[in-house]
């Protein structure tokens, strides 16, 4: 029975039609369809749209008409709702996880997506959840009321300024609530699989900081663009990562490092990104009023790289680290990665394979974290004004009882998700 429900579900993810819009405010703004910013419907950006993003949400770094400002060309709702069906190892003991449902449907989210250029030089972009799904159930655990949440994800003013004459060159300052770009476009932002590698998107477990290099900062940064290579570079609060828009509970600011080098007229590129940070320990999280314990200083450094042609790439990361862990300053060696090849068959269809794994703690064995998962994506129907994409992701997760960064693990489980995600924008 489980089989031919997988099965009923794919099928009905193959019997779907064709294209659609990107963020459709952006599709308006250009005149042209998803397709000439991203690679569709795998959705990972093309030349054009990396051009888009660096230039700060705009056809141009430098210059905008006056006619292309209008609201429609700067404004879209995105809507997400989602189906799972979890099958937890049977290993796995206890109410938590024998009584877990294994079937939900999820109103994940409706959001706004906002941004574009304000003026020659300046531009912005902000996307805000209205209402984002927290996965808490009807009990106790509910929290911010109705098991939702409002969340400013990110928000940034972009100045763009120009070097030389021929426009070639430009500096791109942003501050606001900010992400690396060099992040965004390596499997952070648009990207085939909906849920993100474990190496980008997970903390470490057992690690009081939350750390993880998908993590929004408040800040400021600055970035060299140019034909061949970007560099940049950005200051920012090291806020909790597990406490949306919190800032600083330190002086410390932490900063971070990266560069990209593209490789040919695909952009295929191979770049470096290093996160040097510092957490502070209290012994409320968070709470300077109480007594500190120590100060975890830690730092990231991945290797990132991509090859890519109209209708396919292969992208992987590799990330290092370090982590102090107690008062008396042991350090635990983090490492992480994944592997990822997209593929689109037509316009409208595309697949996807990945496999990641995360180690909090090099020296320890039984405590790391793996996945793989495969996909299918489509479009559902466009039009200029709004369209609809369907994801259909399988995976399996392999994970160490009570392992963590500091401790091995016994019990090694396999746990397997089908998820289903239906995106709609206008």
């Amino acid at each position: 029975m489980k089989n031919q429900k997988y099965l009923t579900l794919l099928a009905l993810a193959l019997l779907a039609p064709a294209s659609t819009y990107a963020v459709p405010a952006w599709s308006r703004l250009t005149g042209s369809s998803c397709m000439s910013c991203h690679a569709t419907p795998t959705w990972q950006l093309n030349r054009t749209g990396l051009d888009f993003l660096k230039n700060g949400h705009r056809t141009e770094a430098l210059k905008v008409e006056a006619k292309d400002q209008t609201w429609d060309h700067y404004f879209s709702l995105v809507w997400k709702g989602r189906f799972f069906n979890d099958q937890l190892d049977g290993a796995r003991t206890g109410n938590a996880n024998v009584q877990k449902p294994s079937t939900n449907f999820e109103q994940h989210s409706f959001s706004i997506y906002t941004g574009g250029a304000l003026a020659d030089r300046f531009s912005y972009f902000t996307e805000l959840y209205l209402s984002e799904n927290t996965g808490a159930t009807s009990g106790s655990n509910v929290v911010q009321g109705d098991a939702s949440r409002k969340k400013l994800a990110e928000a940034f003013i972009q100045y763009n300024h120009p070097i030389g004459e021929d426009g070639d060159m430009f500096v791109a300052v942003r501050a606001g609530e900010i992400l690396p770009e060099i992040l965004h476009v390596f499997g952070v932002g648009a990207r085939s699989a909906e849920q993100r590698a474990l190496v980008l998107n997970d903390a470490l477990a057992g690690n009081s900081n939350t750390y993880r290099p998908f993590s929004r900062q408040q800040g400021v940064d600055v970035k060299l663009n140019a034909k061949r290579f970007e560099l940049a570079a950005g200051i920012l609060n090291g806020s909790d990562t597990s406490t949306t828009n919190s800032i600083d509970a330190d002086n410390h600011k932490d900063i971070y490092g990266s560069a990209l080098m593209m490789l040919d007229e695909f952009e295929s590129a191979v770049g470096l990104f290093h996160y040097n940070g510092q957490f502070t320990n209290y012994t409320t999280k968070q709470d300077f009023t109480t007594a500190k314990l120590y100060d975890n200083k830690f730092y990231r450094t991945g290797i990132l790289g991509r090859f890519m042609r109209d209708n396919w790439r292969v992208v992987g990361t590799y990330f290092l680290g370090e982590e102090t862990v107690n008062a008396t300053g042991t350090k635990a060696k983090n490492a992480g990665y994944y592997g990822l090849v997209d593929y689109n068959f037509s316009d409208s269809q595309g697949v996807f394979a990945r496999y990641d794994r995360l180690d909090p703690n090099t020296d320890i064995s039984k405590n790391e974290t793996s996945m793989w998962l495969v996909g299918y994506n489509t479009t559902l129907f466009q039009s200029e004004k709004s369209g609809a994409r369907l994801q259909v992701e399988y995976s399996q997760k392999q994970s160490y009882l009570g392992g963590n960064i500091i401790t091995a693990g016994t019990t090694k489980f396999n746990d397997k998700r089908l998820f289903v995600q239906v995106t709609w924008g206008y």
